[in-house]
Order: structure tokens, then sequence, then C-alpha cells
């Protein structure tokens, strides 16, 4: 069987790296492409996605990615066989959110924009030091103009909860257990909505697949070989 292709959008101000450890894990089975999320919005992501998407793929995606996944879940694409969503939410930013991001983006226009990296890497590390040190390498490699860029587009995001029921495709949602951002009783809330939707719950924060890798590249290969038939 040919390998499935699978489309594995990062989280807001990461990269590639985020997705490796689990790329390593599943490459016997699956070919690999790292969304470039260039626009400026959400729906521009899944724009650019659509555009180069092969005939037949999967789309995966953790944090932000899980927004733009969802997007392209909605768009309703003949040639997409599944969707992924990690460590994400069908919410808007609430206004707590709002105000903290705004913060953020306040400092970066100051000029701060390496304390802004440390503490995008501090929130989203949950106290896990090689996680802080991975997640601050990659906001410094995505650079102050890109982090104010996809942090419009997150914080842009729309309400989708009320579409997840027309999502007909194989689904898996996983979320961490120590999650502070995406807390798992929001994967919960997704996986109740979409028909057939499978939920796994992982002992992790908010990166689960540079946490637990070996964890979601298990739960990522098992359900690309039972839900989603064929290959890419």
């Amino acid at each position: 069987m040919s390998k499935h292709h699978v489309i594995f959008v990062p989280g807001m101000a990461s990269d590639g790296r985020l997705w490796q450890p689990v790329i390593d894990q599943v490459s016997d089975i699956v070919e690999p492409t790292i969304a470039r999320c260039s626009g400026e919005s959400i729906a521009d992501f899944a724009d650019e996605i659509l555009t180069d998407a092969p005939a037949r793929f999967v789309i995966a995606g953790i944090s932000m990615g899980g927004y733009v996944a969802l997007e392209v879940a909605l768009r309703g694409d003949a040639r997409l066989a599944g969707v992924a969503l990690l460590n994400t939410n069908a919410r808007p930013a609430s206004p707590l959110q709002v105000q903290r991001s705004n913060a953020f983006v306040d400092d970066a226009k100051r000029g701060l924009f390496d304390t802004v990296a440390d503490k995008l890497a501090e929130t989203v590390a949950g106290g896990k030091a090689e996680v802080a040190t991975l997640a601050a390498a990659m906001a410094r490699k995505v650079g102050v103009d890109g982090y104010l860029r996809l942090q419009r587009a997150v914080l842009d995001r729309l309400d989708r909860r009320r579409e997840l029921r027309g999502i007909a495709l194989p689904t898996l949602v996983i979320a961490g257990d120590e999650d502070r951002i995406s807390a798992p009783s929001l994967a919960n809330e997704i996986a109740r909505s979409v028909p057939g939707a499978e939920l796994e719950i992982f002992p992790c924060g908010h990166l689960s697949t540079i946490e637990v890798p070996e964890m979601v590249s298990a739960s990522l290969r098992d359900w690309l070989s039972r839900r989603v038939e064929g290959g890419a």
C-alpha cells in the first residue's frame, strides 16, 4: 500500500520541529508535508494547503494548526481523507486570551521580542525545561514579523462549534491532561460533536508531539490504519 500523504500544520510561532519527533516514527507509512502558513489568516492558511494538496491527503494540526485543520475539514474538499486535531479547540479567542496576547504583541512591537519568545515558550512548556528551550528557539526562528502575523490570525479565528457536526470524515482528537491552554474538556467538546470522532488523552501538556511523541505516533498510526482507508 502506498503511503498516506499527511499535511502537518504547526502551532503558532513554531515550525516543523514541532512535528518532527512524530514524523520520524511514522515515516514508514506517511509521506509528510509541513504547511507553510504564510498568509494573514486561518482561512488564508487553509487556502494555501488546498491549493497545493495532492489527490488524497490527511491533515493533522496542533494548537493553531488545529484551527487550520478544522478550517480545511469544513471546506468539504473531496480530496481530504481524514483530520487529526491535537491540543486545540473549536472556540474563538476568549477575552482573557485576547488581553494577554495583545500585551505580548505590544511588547514585540516595542522591540522586546526576545522576552516575548521566552514568555511564549514558558506558557506552552508547562514547566518542562527542554520543551521551553525548543519552543523559544522555534519562536525566534519565526521572528517578530511572523509572530505578529500568526498572532493576529489566531486572535481573529472563528467559533466553529456549531459547524462540527457537519464534518463527515474520520477524525482523531488528541489532548493533554496537563494542557493549560487547550484543556481536555475542549477536546472532548470537539469529539462529542464530530460524528464518529475518536478522543485520546495523554499525560502531557500543550505540546504533545514533543512531550509524548511515542504516544502520539502510535495513536496516529493506529487511526490511519483503521479509519483512513487506502493510501495517498
